[in-house]
Order: structure tokens, then sequence, then C-alpha cells
């Protein structure tokens, strides 16, 4: 049985959680519910409680009560009227139907999103958030009546969530993210950890694994996420740096080698290899072009003493020169 909840904001929260669901919930409403937010970190975790409180009382379909209360109108002894018999399957048929549609959200179907090229593309989603794809991103949506649920195959995206009363989920690796009317960016790395960076609004983010942990991103902070799902502390988002592959540029400020390579490697046909593991941690910067993997090559030759040599597959090999 779920624990009643202790945080002092959580009636005001759930006032909230119904007022938005409500029809005729108002623009100015939203926008006093935001301001409301705005004013206590304490506010954001009470409406969290009391909607996640506000899903699980959705799941009817496998309430005990619900189930309690149907049995006893079955074991009640059969009127004889159709009439009645009819308005009692009505019943069991609308409280079974309705709870299917609270448990599964309307049953949506995925739209899967995927940029192949090697540019940026920007995309309009079905509820009017706008999404950039960064080159080689898969993206997933399925837009329910309830919730609004984004799954990041691979790659790395900017996401302005349009505001609507229904939450906003994405899940990168084993991380979800629950979103509040925000625009941030997230990166599902080869490795399979994740990286959050938070521009505007409030960001939740948790993570499963061996380690399941819990923060909340300020804006102009970024965090990373390991794939045994401890959550690395947060750091202050230089937003040029995060912002230069919207504009097709790469800004490097001592960024480690690998994971400019990585970057680079989006953007070019011909991929970069690390042959030298000494090497993988060096500490890159400058700006460079989207794609324009010759000027990184004479950078590093220049400034790092790291030369390049072709392979039998067609990648170009990275060694430091001793």
């Amino acid at each position: 049985m779920r624990n009643t909840p202790t945080n002092p904001h959580f009636d005001q929260a759930a006032t909230w959680v119904a007022r938005l669901e409500a029809a005729d919930c108002t623009a100015g409403e939203r926008a006093r519910f935001e301001d409301w937010l705005a004013q206590d970190p304490a506010h954001v975790h009470a409406w969290a409680e009391a909607e996640t409180l506000h899903q699980h009382a959705a799941g009817l379909r496998d309430d005990p009560w619900l189930r309690a209360g149907a049995q006893r109108i079955t074991r009640r002894p059969r009127h004889r009227h159709p009439l009645f018999r009819a308005a009692i399957a009505a019943t069991l048929c609308l409280a079974v139907g309705t709870g299917w549609l609270l448990a599964t959200d309307g049953n949506p179907a995925p739209h899967t999103y995927v940029n192949s090229g090697l540019a940026t593309q920007p995309q309009i989603l079905e509820d009017g958030s706008l999404v950039v794809l960064d080159a080689g991103t898969t993206l997933t949506t399925r837009f329910g009546w309830r919730t609004r649920r984004l799954e990041l195959q691979q790659g790395r995206m900017q996401l302005r969530v349009a505001a609507a009363s229904r939450p906003m989920r994405v899940q990168a690796g084993n991380s979800t993210l629950r979103d509040i009317g925000t625009t941030f960016q997230v990166e599902l790395l080869d490795d399979g950890e994740v990286g959050v960076a938070l521009l505007e609004g409030a960001l939740d983010v948790a993570s499963q694994g061996p380690q399941k942990m819990h923060r909340q991103l300020q804006p102009g902070e970024q965090l990373q996420v390991r794939r045994s799902g401890h959550i690395e502390p947060s750091t202050a988002l230089l937003r040029p740096q995060a912002e230069a592959w919207l504009h097709g540029q790469l800004l490097f400020d001592a960024t480690p080698l690998s994971a400019a390579v990585a970057q680079m490697n989006r953007y070019t046909p011909t991929p970069l290899v690390i042959a030298d593991p000494a090497i993988a941690n060096l500490a890159v910067s400058g700006s460079f072009r989207a794609g324009d993997q010759e000027a990184l090559l004479s950078a590093l030759e220049l400034g790092w003493s790291v030369g390049s040599r072709p392979r039998a597959d067609g990648a170009l090999e990275l060694r430091g020169r001793h």
C-alpha cells in the first residue's frame, strides 16, 4: 500500500493536478500553475508525487476493490426483469472498458522519427513540441490521452516541450526524464550512458538498474547517468557549447578526445577510431564545423601530436606520435 504523502504542499499540488485535467482549464490557470512551480523546488516534488499518485489511481483494471465490487454484483440473486439484467451488463462493460482505457492510455500507436543524414533535423511532434534530432538519431513517440511518452533509442536531441496538462516522459537507456514545460537536451552514448542538459524549466531525472537514483535539474545544469544507474553530481552548463551542434558547429572545451571523436563521427561517412588508449583522454579544445574532419585532424596533429592513417575497413586510425 502506498504511504500517505508527507509533503506539506501535497494538497495544493493535488488540487493543481485535478484542475489541469479539467476541460475548462484556461491558459491563465496554466500560467499560474507554472508560476507556483517556480516559487519553490518543494512545489515541483509535491506536484510529481501528486501526479504519480493520480496515475496509480487510474489503474482501475487491477484495482482489488473494483474486482470485489464486480463479484458482489454477480453473486446477487438474478432479477427477472430483462431491463435490469441489461443495466447490470452495461455497467460492467463500462467499468471494464474505462479501466482498460485508463490502464492502456488509449493504447497509442508508436511513431518513429529517424535522422539517418549527416545534418540536424527539426520535427514538430503530434502535441506541438519541437524536437531537433542530431545526425544518427532515432526517436519513438507515443501520445495517449493522458500521457506523452518518448524513447530516445540512439543519438542526441533537443526537445522544447509544448505546454499541456499531460506529463511528458522521455526514456533514454536506463534513465527516465519527467518534464514540466521545459527545453532540454538528452544524449544516449554508445556505451549506454546518458547525458542530460537543462536549458529552461524544470526536469526530474530518475535512473534504473543496480543503483536507482533521482535528481532534479535546474536551468543551466547538466549531468550524466552511468550504466549502473548512478547519477553524477550536476555541473554548470556552458550554453554556447551545448547549443553549438544545433547550428552545425562543434565546440570543444577540454573535451576528452574520445568524446570529441564520437561527436565528429556523427557527421562524416569515414569514422575516426582511437587505436591508442593512451590518447583517449587528451583534453581537446577548439571550434570545428560539424563534418569538417580534416580540420580536426590538422588540429590534433599540430596541437596534440596525434596522427592518423587509413585502415583496411575504410576507417581512420588515430595514434599518438611518440
